[in-house]
C-alpha cells in the first residue's frame, strides 16, 4: 500500500501546525480494510468521519475479526513452541 496515502490527513485541522500521527498496528489494519472495501479514497478526502455508519461498522467488524484471528494464531504458536 502507498505510504503517502496513509499519512495524508483527511480533514484539515483548525490550526496550521502539521502534526504527523504515528500509525499503530490497528491504524494500519484499518487503512488496509478500507482499501479492500474501496473506501480509501473517501477516507483520504473526507476523513474517517466522512464514512457512513454502515461503512464504519463494516470496517470495525472486520478489524475485530482480524484481531481475534491474529490473537488465536499467536496463542496457537505459543502452544506449539511449548512455552506457556
Amino acid at each position: 500500500m502507498n505510504n503517502e496515502l496513509l499519512n495524508k490527513p483527511g480533514k484539515k485541522s483548525k490550526s496550521n501546525s502539521k502534526k504527523s500521527k504515528i500509525l499503530t498496528d490497528n491504524d494500519i489494519m484499518k487503512y488496509e480494510i478500507a482499501s479492500e472495501l474501496g473506501l480509501l479514497d473517501k477516507v483520504s478526502e473526507a476523513g474517517w468521519a466522512g464514512l457512513t455508519a454502515k461503512e464504519a461498522g463494516r470496517i470495525g467488524g472486520m478489524l475485530t475479526s482480524r484481531k481475534k484471528q491474529k490473537k488465536k494464531m499467536m496463542e496457537d504458536k505459543d502452544k506449539d513452541d511449548g512455552s506457556i
